[in-house]
């Protein structure tokens, strides 16, 4: 008994010096603990910080590079991005073009990856701490290229720390017959939810042969109430030639209660005009606890129902058992006073 409570202390004092301690054991990117300036090791949460920068360490400068709309084939277009080491140290980045891996996109409109070099054919360099590098793009379109948008995905690597980043590369070749189809073919919200957060879902297809870029938006407000507007989601993303996509809100918790909310969808429609279609529907937003509860006032109002029908049914079989009994007896009845009147008619004449 003696053992099992000196053991128990040992325990608590071993997770009181660790929770009093965080630093213990804490291990950086580099796979050696943690040291401060006097050779100490630093808590969790700075080697948690450290490790975030040095995950961070590479910028790049943009998401999408859009070399816009070609209006001449043969010839090479160049635009360029930025990178930047926001770290202390040198880092190695090395650089590739690749077709798009994303099924959305079709295969005919994955060739700028073949169009694609790189100014200088540098594809791996060194940035130096807090320094940045301008890597340039060149497209060559060749003669024979179709109209309508090609992509390539860019790939950056932060070699020094394994981290990479993508850039989707967009180009439209617009020598001719270019044609945009935008189109929103779905834009709804559940009526009711039960997560305390607005469920909506919008779908915008393409049926041209040119990408464009969709923005969708929503915003939120009390049904019933003086509070402003807020905007909950809001998001851009290319709509590819001859694909759907689709954008799906599963906002922030806003609280239970009747809501008003506003979607809205701009995007490029099949006159090549930047359109923008909004919605306003009434949601209501539940919590658990009352839609169990509603459902129990159901099955227990069902199970009512059901013991008022069993109740009915067997008064019911009960009236029609004693109905035979009933008429006998009234027989009975009438028999015995017939008798009864006779005896008396009897009497009397005597």
């Amino acid at each position: 008994m003696k053992k099992s409570w000196l053991v128990g202390i040992v325990l608590c004092g071993f997770l009181s010096f660790l929770m009093a301690n965080p630093a213990y054991g804490c291990i950086g990117p580099d796979g050696k603990p943690i040291e401060g300036k006097d050779g100490e090791v630093t808590n969790c949460a700075t080697a948690e910080e450290e490790t975030k920068k040095t995950g961070d360490a590479l910028e790049v400068s943009t998401e999408l590079l859009d070399y816009g709309y070609l209006s001449e084939v043969g010839r090479s277009y160049t635009q360029t991005i930025t990178l930047t080491n926001k770290s202390d140290a040198t880092i190695a980045v090395k650089l590739s073009a690749e077709k798009p891996g994303s099924d959305e996109i079709k295969d005919e409109s994955k060739l700028a990856a073949e169009w694609v070099a790189f100014v200088g054919g540098i594809k791996y360099f060194e940035i130096p701490a807090n320094g940045t590098k301008v890597v340039g793009l060149r497209v060559m379109v060749p003669a024979d290229a179709t109209f309508g948008s090609q992509y390539a995905t860019i790939k950056v690597e932060d070699v020094s720390n394994k981290v990479k980043k993508t850039v989707d590369l967009r180009l439209t070749v617009a020598t001719e017959g270019v044609a945009f189809g935008g189109e929103v073919v779905k834009n709804s919200a559940s009526p009711i939810n039960l997560n305390n957060k607005i469920n909506a879902e919008a779908v915008v297809k393409n049926g041209g042969n040119a990408g464009f870029a969709a923005t969708y938006t929503l915003r939120v407000t009390k049904k019933f109430g003086l509070e402003d507007w807020k905007e909950i989601a809001n998001e851009t993303k290319e709509v590819y030639p001859g694909s759907e996509t689709s954008f799906k809100s599963n906002s922030e918790e806003i609280g239970f209660g009747f809501f008003t909310i506003e979607q809205k969808i701009t995007y490029i429609n099949d006159k090549g005009e930047q359109v923008e279609e909004a919605s306003t529907r009434t949601v209501l937003n539940l919590p658990l606890w009352a839609v169990i509860a509603a459902n129990i006032v159901i099955v227990l109002i069902i199970v009512l129902l059901v013991v008022i029908n069993i109740i009915k049914k067997k008064k019911a079989e009960d009236e029609e058992d004693r109905a035979p009994r009933k008429a006998i007896k009234e027989k009975k009845s009438k028999k015995s006073k017939a008798s009864k009147k006779e005896k008396e008619s009897i009497e009397i004449e005597m």
